[in-house]
Order: structure tokens, then C-alpha cells, then sequence
């Protein structure tokens, strides 16, 4: 007889979360196998997933025994690393320097774990600029997963251009184009993105994650959650504040209009006068007045004309100019065809007689149509587009679930959100009674485990409040049950 074994199962799925980088799940899983009384030579793993969590006083609990001269030592084993960061972590200067010193020389493997440590330890401590540098590295020497992905985007935005708009807006597009093809989609998990705006926050860039959230919201219209999250953060009077300034200017050039078809003058005046406006409306688009500098505003009015990403086709920037100059100079030749029929029709004998009252309300028409069909041209595209956005997020669904129809066993260490679900609803069955009594108990999550029909392998369910379904592949070893061993004795 044998029995399966509890700590190489708790093992398997904690080492699975390690590689999707689910930091807290992975101190969380082991604590569990400790309180399940499966925790014997675990303290080295305890204690690193514990720094990783955002928990360095636990961390150095378990590694009391190391002691401080390993800060001025030339070589350190790996406890003596962990305990280190945790010293770290927790604000010890001289500590972070020898974690620093720690990883000179390290290659492969190990420089990778350290990396991990140092840029944790920095990050608690405060040190964000080391911080930003070790999470850097990480991304050079393995692909870079999720959240590392997400912390490089915030050193990204937070050290966008200053002076250059083009720049810096590519500094927010680079960021944007990420979280909406990053999985979970933002239609369907706002978490990786809220993580991103959370962390530049933190640090003082709340116009940079302002910028992010526009942005990522022009793309990507049904992502609802981000565009609520959007609208959290407007500043600067909203709707109103943009356009009524604009559309004051455009009533008073209408006055002047008037006033000159009324009194014969020169036409030049209505167009001084729609060049006003056309300075006006495009001042207050810019926006000022939201506390943004002068680079991050026009970034921000670059943002608000994009048309959302729909591939296949151009580039968002290029179906906007497209949309632009169509809406143009469509309302440019509508009017100036409308206008030379009325003028040399209907109107003739007005032309004839008021001709400068006419070319005065010609310009005016003209310009003012153009101007609005530059607007509209977007907008209307927007409108168009929204079913195509909606297919377009329908198909990414459908292909996430495709990827995971059968057996994952080999290739997949662990997945989350609806790939998640899928995967459980149409391949995975519920575990044996004994496989399911080894389930862990996790605090504010609910956990259930499942099993490969072909392959036997054990899967762990996370569902938490307010995040995406994970799933993670657990190892299924047996060992021989001690009650169950012959007695010693010879034949009778």
C-alpha cells in the first residue's frame, strides 16, 4: 500500500505559482504545508517566498539562525542570501549592500534568483530606482513574465520624455499596447492594469497613469472597467471645459458673419474671425488646465482622437489621420459643391447683388464644416468600429479557449482567467476523495482540486475576491504507507 505525498503535492503546486510569479499564493501554499505538518526542510523555500510576498519579518523568522557577519563575508550560501534581503526588505542599509555584492559574478540560475531577491528587497525598502534597475535585469535574462512585464512599464512611464511629445507618447503607447494584449484581457480582468496605475501613483506619476488609462481606454473601448477607471481620474472641468470655450468663439464668429453679410464688408473679417475660433477650440483641446505639463497634455489630446485598435488593418494613428482628412475634406467639398449650386442658383440674384454678404457666409460654411468634419470623421469611425471591437475581443476569447482544449499536462505549469475556466469545465474532472482531503485552506480564497482524466495530474482552482480564476499543476508522487509494511518474522 502507499499514500500520496502531501508535501511533494503542496511543493509541486507552490513551485507552479513561482513560475507564474504569484508571490503571495506561494508563501501562502507553503504556510499551508507547515500547518499540515508537511513543512520539514521547507524554511529556505518559506522564507524567499516570504521576501517575494512583501513579508521580510517572517522571512527572517525563519532564517534567525543566520547570522549578521555573513554581511561582510566573500562567500555566502543561499540562506545567508535570503536572510540578507529580508534584512533589506525591512529598510537595513548595510544589508542592501550586500545583497548588491551578493550577486557579483552570479550566472544562469542563481543571478536570476537574486535578481528576483534584490529587486523585491529594493523595491520594500524604498530604494525604487534599484529597483527599477534589478527588475531590468530579471527581463534580460529570462522572458519576462507578467509582473515583471508590469514593473517595467512603470519605470517606462514614469521616465517618459519631458520635452518631446512624440516621445513620451510613445513611452504610453508602449505601456497600453502591453496591458491590452497582456492575458487577461482588460475586458475581462482590470487588475494588471489597475497594478500598473497603482504603482505610478505610488510613486508621484499620477498624470503618467492618467495617460495610460486614456489611452489604453481609446484602444479599447468595451474594456469598461478601465475606461470607469478613466473617468476616476479626469481633471480639468470635463466635457464642458473642453468645447464650451470653442463654442463660445464659434457663436461670436457667427455674430461677426452676420454682421458682415448685414453690412457689405470684406470677407477677410469672417475668416479673421474662424481663424480665432479654429486658435481657440484647439487651445482648449490641449488640454490645459488639468494639471498636466505642457508635453503630458498634448500626449493626453493625441490620446482622446485615437480610434480604437482593431487589427487587422493600419495602425491606430494612421486610421485617425485617415478618419481626420476623410471627415474634412468630405464637409469641405459637400460645401463647397451646396454652396456653388445655391450661389449660382436659387441665390443668384442675391449673389449678384450682395456678393461680399455671400462669400461671407460661404466662408463661413466652409470652414465651419470642415472643422466639424475633422471632428466628426473619428467619432464617427468610433461608432463604426464598435462591433468590429467587440468581434475582434470575441475572437481573442475564442482563441485562449482553444489553446487549452485537451491535455495541458505537459506544457502548461499553470493558467488563469477564462482559459482557467475553460480548462476546468471542459477537460479537468473533480479529484479523488483522497487527492481533494489534501486540498489546502488559504485565507480570503476558495480553493478546489481537480485531476487530468488522462495523465492523473493534480490541478489546484484559486478563486479570490476581486481577481482572475488561477489554476496550477501539482506533482502526484506516492510513498509507502508505514502502517502498511510487513511485521519482521521469518516463514512458518
Amino acid at each position: 500500500m502507499s499514500t500520496i505525498d502531501a508535501r511533494e503535492l503542496l511543493s509541486g503546486w507552490a513551485g507552479s505559482a513561482a513560475r507564474m510569479d504569484e508571490f503571495t499564493l506561494v508563501s501562502d501554499l507553503l504556510e499551508a504545508a507547515v500547518a499540515r505538518g508537511h513543512g520539514r526542510g521547507l524554511e529556505l523555500e518559506r522564507a524567499r517566498a516570504a521576501v517575494l510576498a512583501e513579508r521580510p519579518a517572517l522571512a527572517a523568522g525563519l532564517l534567525a539562525d543566520v547570522d549578521r557577519s555573513v554581511l561582510t563575508a566573500h562567500a555566502h550560501r543561499w540562506p545567508d542570501v535570503v536572510a540578507m534581503a529580508s534584512w533589506a526588505a525591512q529598510g537595513d542599509a548595510e544589508a542592501l549592500s550586500a545583497l548588491i555584492r551578493a550577486g557579483q559574478g552570479l550566472q544562469g540560475g542563481s543571478a536570476l534568483t537574486h535578481g528576483y531577491l534584490l529587486a523585491a528587497a529594493a523595491e520594500q525598502a524604498g530604494q525604487t530606482e534599484l529597483a527599477d534597475g534589478a527588475w531590468r535585469d530579471v527581463a534580460a535574462m529570462a522572458p519576462p513574465t507578467m509582473v515583471v512585464s508590469r514593473r517595467l512599464l512603470v519605470a517606462d512611464v514614469l521616465h517618459r520624455s519631458t520635452t518631446d511629445p512624440d516621445a513620451a507618447a510613445e513611452s504610453i503607447a508602449r505601456a497600453a499596447v502591453t496591458l491590452k494584449e497582456m492575458l487577461p484581457i482588460p475586458e475581462d480582468e482590470v487588475r494588471p492594469t489597475l497594478d500598473v496605475v497603482t504603482r505610478l501613483e505610488a510613486r508621484g506619476d499620477r498624470a503618467g497613469a492618467w495617460l495610460v488609462l486614456e489611452m489604453l481606454a481609446a484602444l479599447r473601448p468595451a474594456a469598461h472597467d478601465v475606461v470607469a477607471l478613466r473617468d476616476e481620474r479626469v481633471t480639468g472641468g470635463g466635457w464642458w471645459r473642453r468645447n464650451l470655450p470653442g463654442a463660445v468663439a464659434l457663436a461670436l464668429a457667427t455674430a461677426v458673419t452676420a454682421v458682415v453679410a448685414l453690412t457689405d464688408r470684406p470677407a477677410w473679417i469672417t475668416a479673421l474671425a474662424l481663424f480665432v475660433t479654429i486658435a481657440v477650440w484647439r487651445w482648449v483641446h490641449l488640454p490645459q488646465g488639468t494639471g498636466l505639463s505642457k508635453v503630458d497634455a498634448q500626449v493626453l489630446a493625441a490620446s482622446r482622437g485615437l480610434t480604437p485598435d482593431v487589427p487587422p488593418g493600419f495602425s491606430v494613428e494612421t486610421r485617425t489621420r485617415r478618419a481626420r482628412r476623410a471627415g474634412g475634406i468630405t464637409a469641405f467639398v459637400g460645401t463647397t459643391v451646396v454652396t456653388t449650386v445655391l450661389a449660382n442658383g436659387p441665390l443668384a440674384e442675391l449673389n449678384a447683388t450682395h456678393e461680399p454678404a455671400v462669400d461671407a457666409v460661404a466662408v463661413w460654411l466652409t470652414v465651419v464644416s470642415v472643422l466639424l468634419g475633422r471632428l466628426a470623421g473619428p467619432w464617427l469611425l468610433r461608432r463604426g468600429t464598435a462591433r468590429a471591437v467587440q468581434q475582434h475581443v470575441d475572437g481573442v476569447r475564442a482563441r485562449v479557449v482553444a489553446g487549452v482544449r485537451g491535455c495541458t499536462c505537459v506544457r502548461a505549469v499553470g493558467m488563469r482567467g477564462i482559459e482557467t475556466d475553460a480548462y476546468v469545465a471542459g477537460h479537468l474532472v473533480d479529484a479523488d476523495p483522497e487527492l481533494g482531503a489534501l486540498a489546502p485552506a488559504l485565507p480570503s480564497a476558495t480553493l478546489a482540486v481537480h485531476q487530468c482524466p488522462l495523465s492523473q495530474t493534480p490541478w489546484l482552482s484559486v478563486r479570490s475576491p476581486g481577481r482572475e480564476t488561477l489554476l496550477f499543476r501539482g506533482t502526484l508522487a506516492r510513498v509507502p504507507d508505514p502502517s502498511s509494511e510487513p511485521e519482521p518474522g521469518g516463514y512458518l
